[in-house]
């Protein structure tokens, strides 16, 4: 499935978001763009990441409320899904 900036998603809940979350699919602010430098680019609002054995596809999710993610490091108002674990709302 594609998704496109403004795309409002449900998070399923999975090893890296355990309590999944609700948001929209949109570019990651600037202040994340200038933190993650040039190893990650994002051009659209989904990204492809060469894997072992296969292409992943992710977007960025702007998150209504924060949401922890399985380091516990969070709350966190965005992040990167990986969108096998997107669903449209």
């Amino acid at each position: 499935m594609k998704f496109k900036d403004g795309d409002r998603v449900k998070v399923k809940p999975h090893l890296w978001w355990p309590n999944g979350a609700v948001g929209m699919v949109s570019l990651p602010a600037e202040f994340v763009r200038e933190a993650l430098g040039d190893e990650v680019e994002f051009t659209s609002a989904q990204r492809a990441i060469a894997g072992k054995g296969r292409v992943i596809i992710s977007a960025w999710v702007d998150f209504d409320e924060p949401a922890m993610d399985c380091s516990s490091d969070g709350p966190y108002i965005g992040g990167e899904v990986v969108i096998e674990y997107l669903e449209p709302i």
